[in-house]
């Protein structure tokens, strides 16, 4: 969340949630702006990254995109789904690319 800051983007209402749903070792949520939820979840390694990517995939939540960063994946959902909150959650991808 902190590179994310430092690159300039707001994150907000920050918590811990659960990630054994999706295997995961331990995932934190947050808002930036006002349209877009966030979710970087940590995995044993890529492989169970993106076997839990894939079910979160799965999940019904419309306008959401999961991808993988070595053994962490980055799970943004758009809240609305317009040309803002869709250029924001370009920008946190490509922050999360960097790490």
């Amino acid at each position: 969340m902190s590179a994310f800051q430092k690159a300039g983007l707001s994150v907000t209402d920050q918590r811990q949630h659960l990630g054994r749903p999706f295997g995961a070792r331990y995932c934190w949520g947050a808002k930036s702006g006002v349209d877009v939820a966030l979710s970087v979840c940590e995995y044993v390694d890529r492989s169970s990254a993106e076997k839990g990517a894939e079910q979160s995939r799965q999940a019904s939540a419309p306008h959401r995109e999961v991808r993988i960063n070595q053994a962490t994946s980055l799970t943004v959902r758009r809240i609305k789904n317009d040309a803002t909150s869709a250029a924001l959650s370009e920008r946190l991808f490509d922050e999360f690319a960097k790490l």
